[in-house]
């Protein structure tokens, strides 16, 4: 009598083997996360313990190791889960989401993959309600869809006062996966302090002259070595006032030259550049 055990029966049994593994490499992981949340200690002073740049270049590597032998967004998904779990270990994190009504339910699904499905997260019907919880400690993160021309939630990010509120990310990671039409993308911000993760987009605020056209806007980035992305702007009449915010590629940090060369090429017409934000460039589904 054959007691040889079925090739579906052995090929199970070595899924079951490997899962084991899984399991204990990620209990292995998490005790390496909580001690380095006991290093930091109380250097996180009440700020969310998110590293968008090294997280940004994990998933960048674990992303190239595939090869394409796993998809990119099941990969960086699996792994965003992941990311937030630990972080959570290490301090609270919670999530504030402003989404305009068409966009409601897709801006949400963003900031959950994002952060994580056990990350506390609290709809608020107004931008500024987004930042304002912030300040008040009701949430870590605010997550806010990109910007169209007279929406002006951004502007208080060019404040100077500590803490400051900084844009850190840009969703999805993975762009160009939507199953359902047009992609919505959104930004989160935060108290983080922004660091170059080697591939990445800074969000310049730029205070203008009111004649100042978008096409002579973009010029001048260009001709300051700031290749000049998707843009939106917010003009006040009275008095009158123009503010442009503008996706460049490349790290901008505060004293970049190319902050000082784009304002002495304006000659007067550009009054004031302030970089707002700072993200890893997202990957492709490929």
């Amino acid at each position: 009598m054959d007691t040889t055990a079925p090739p579906l029966d052995n090929l199970r049994a070595e899924i079951d083997r490997i899962d084991q593994q899984i399991l204990d490499l990620l209990i292995e992981r998490s005790a390496v996360v909580r001690r380095i949340g006991e290093v930091k200690g109380d250097r996180l002073d009440g700020r969310p313990a998110l590293r968008p740049a090294r997280e940004a270049q994990i998933l960048r590597r674990l992303a190239e190791r595939a090869g394409g032998r796993f998809p990119t967004a099941v990969l960086v998904r699996m792994w965003r889960e992941l990311v937030a779990a630990h972080t959570r270990l290490q301090a609270p994190l919670s999530v504030a989401v402003f989404a305009r009504k068409e966009d409601a339910h897709r801006v949400w699904d963003l900031a959950r993959d994002h952060f994580g499905s056990a990350t506390p997260m609290l709809q608020v019907d107004r931008p500024m309600q987004a930042l304002r919880a912030l300040g008040d400690g009701s949430a870590t993160v605010a997550v806010l869809p990109l910007p169209g021309d007279d929406e002006s939630w951004w502007v208080s990010l060019m404040s100077d006062q500590d803490p400051r509120l900084r844009v850190f990310a840009r969703l999805p990671f993975v762009t160009g996966s939507a199953a359902d039409g047009e992609e919505v993308r959104a930004l989160a911000v935060g108290q983080l302090d922004l660091e170059a993760s080697g591939a990445d987009l800074t969000l310049l605020a730029i205070e203008a002259e009111p004649g100042l056209s978008r096409g002579r806007l973009r010029d001048l980035l260009v001709a300051a070595r700031l290749q000049p992305g998707w843009a939106a702007a917010w003009r006040s009449p009275s008095p009158p006032q123009a503010l442009h915010l503008v996706e460049v590629d490349s790290f901008v940090g505060d004293g970049d030259g190319r902050i000082a060369d784009l304002r002495k090429a304006a000659r007067g017409e550009i009054l004031r550049v302030v970089p707002v934000g700072g993200y890893a460039r997202p990957l492709s589904p490929d």
